[in-house]
């Protein structure tokens, strides 16, 4: 049973990039549809437990199991960034009993665009009991619960999450309420939701500008209004407008933003040079881009896809906290997936780590 948990590990984490690759630069979470699946454990109220022991449910002699493997899907709508509504079923199996759990919820995030969103979920359920030749169910039921989801891509989340059902059981003698626990551990797709109001198409980049270290891919129009760009500094060599703004026009090169080994924290040598960055992007609000990372070769290839995933979320929530809108950004971990020199050479591994890239895309 490990090994299968393994080796369903294994195929999702090498399964993430291509769902990272294939997100939209312009993608929202706001109005849209996640589809998620899980697995864990369920917890049986005792008494349930009991009446369901004495009735005969079990395959063998009169004992349920109280803590059981589990599992759940739902399909979900996000109307916007907090309210969203699922239906879905949970399952769960231990002493040839088996419970079935159909619900639907009403779930409020703090922030959907969030890399971390906790959230809250309450609603309605009904769990059908068989085994033995037996059923039983609730004459109602409902459910509470929260969790947390964690972007590991632009449209793909792990979701951990926990709920406690109270549900009356009219045959049961004594107590009539059970109150049985479940929690998952899984994963969520987001389609893609409501986008921006439409802005003017940026014109086409310059195919002899592009470089592949730690670069900047930009093509802007000029900025509508005068904006001043005051704050860091412009890497050494690069053009400025008279506002003191980055040109995005052609491939800039910032040598400078680079992570530690192992690392995806912000170093203050980057700082800087991202602050200016976030500025001149402010100063091009047509522009949308896209913000990725890589790795070299060295450790295993889910595990840099993870780390080059890390690092572009960073420097995407670090322009953030810099005011450029999030609605702007997309954040793509690419992994050793597109290395620019071999990386048989301590040389050729160094350009391979060349940390972010920063491509302008068209709305």
């Amino acid at each position: 049973m490990s090994n299968r948990f393994l080796m369903a590990a294994l195929t999702l984490a090498a399964f993430l990039p291509t769902l990272a690759r294939a997100q939209d630069v312009a993608a929202q979470r706001e109005g849209s549809w996640e589809l998620s699946a899980g697995a864990g454990a369920m917890y049986l109220d005792g008494h349930l437990a009991t009446f369901l022991g004495n009735g005969g449910f079990a395959d063998a002699g009169s004992n349920v199991k109280r803590l059981m493997p589990a599992a759940a899907a739902r399909l979900g709508y996000n109307f916007n960034n907090n309210w969203g509504f699922s239906i879905g079923t949970g399952g769960a199996i231990g002493s040839g009993v088996k419970y079935l759990s159909p619900f639907a919820a009403v779930t409020y995030t703090v922030d959907l665009n969030a890399t971390t969103s906790p959230f809250l979920t309450g609603g309605t359920q009904f769990t059908r009991i068989t085994g033995n030749g037996r059923v039983t169910h609730p004459t109602w039921g409902a459910h509470a619960g929260l969790g947390v989801r964690h972007m590991v891509s632009e449209n793909v989340a792990l979701r951990l999450e926990g709920r406690m059902a109270f549900e009356h059981y009219e045959d049961q003698p004594g107590k009539k309420t059970a109150y049985n626990t479940i929690a998952t551990l899984g994963i969520s797709y987001f389609t893609a939701g409501r986008r921006p109001p439409p802005a003017a198409a940026a014109a086409a980049p310059c195919p002899a500008c592009r470089r592949r270290v730690d670069t900047v891919y930009v093509q802007a129009p000029r900025p509508h209004v005068p904006h001043k760009c005051e704050n860091g500094v412009a890497p050494a060599g690069v053009k400025t407008d008279q506002f003191g703004c980055l040109v995005l026009r052609d491939t800039l090169v910032l040598e400078n933003v680079h992570f530690d080994f192992d690392k995806s924290e912000i170093t203050p040598t980057a700082t800087p040079i991202l602050d200016r960055v976030a500025e001149s992007m402010i100063a091009y609000p047509e522009a949308y881009f896209e913000i990725a990372g890589h790795t070299d070769s060295v450790g295993t290839f889910a595990y840099n896809f993870l780390l080059s995933a890390r690092r572009a979320r960073a420097v995407r929530d670090y322009l953030i906290q810099r005011g450029v809108p999030a609605s702007r950004m997309t954040a793509v971990g690419y992994g050793e997936g597109y290395p620019i020199a071999p990386n048989a050479t301590v040389e050729g591994r160094a350009l391979n780590r060349r940390g972010i890239e920063i491509r302008v895309k068209k709305p």
